[in-house]
């Protein structure tokens, strides 16, 4: 989800730089993306605004996603606007379902322990948790089933506005732009 700049700075006061979490072959290309964590101390960041590259946040302590602040081009198309636009889409309702599942997760297990718990036995072992495990899992399988279909569906919406994207900046690049003087051999 595409975070406004308040958001971004705020973000900040949380994060600091720890490396540029994919590198290309030329040390002077710019790294795709920079990782954030948490830190005790106050971070800086410095981005070129020349630099494409989007923020990846720490892990959420709801959905334990890393949230993506993507980078809006200053001369973006139609296509990549809607693909920047449906990443987010994809991202917001994918935190939403592992915000609410985990809920449910911590909830059900807290009262799982809670009710075969006893002064006289404090703790339960591996058997008895991975009965609570695969009970979970029994309750939760249409979901976690209708999740993957709906993930897939939107995954292959990303995949094939991505290509189109890249279709689109190639032609752009080979096609629009004046090709260079070629100096023939005499």
């Amino acid at each position: 989800m595409s975070l406004p700049l308040s958001s971004l700075r705020r973000a900040q006061r949380y994060c600091t730089v720890l490396k540029p979490s994919h590198r290309l072959k030329s040390s002077r290309a710019a790294p795709r993306s920079i990782t954030l964590e948490k830190s005790l101390e106050e971070p800086v960041i410095v981005l070129n605004p020349d630099t494409h590259v989007d923020l990846i946040g720490p892990p959420d302590s709801q959905s334990n996603l890393r949230p993506i602040i993507r980078k809006i081009l200053d001369n973006e198309t139609v296509l990549q606007q809607r693909f920047r636009e449906t990443a987010d889409k994809t991202q917001k309702w994918n935190h939403e379902f592992w915000a609410l599942h985990n809920s449910n997760f911590k909830k059900e297990k807290a009262a799982y322990i809670k009710q075969h718990t006893s002064d006289s036995k404090p703790q339960l072992n591996m058997d008895e948790m991975s009965e609570f495990y695969k009970g979970f899992l029994d309750k939760y399988w249409r979901t976690h089933l209708s999740y993957n279909f709906e993930w897939y569906s939107k995954n292959f919406t990303l995949l094939a506005l991505a290509f189109r994207v890249e279709v689109e900046r190639l032609r752009h690049k080979y096609l629009f732009y004046p090709l260079r003087a070629v100096k023939w051999a005499k």
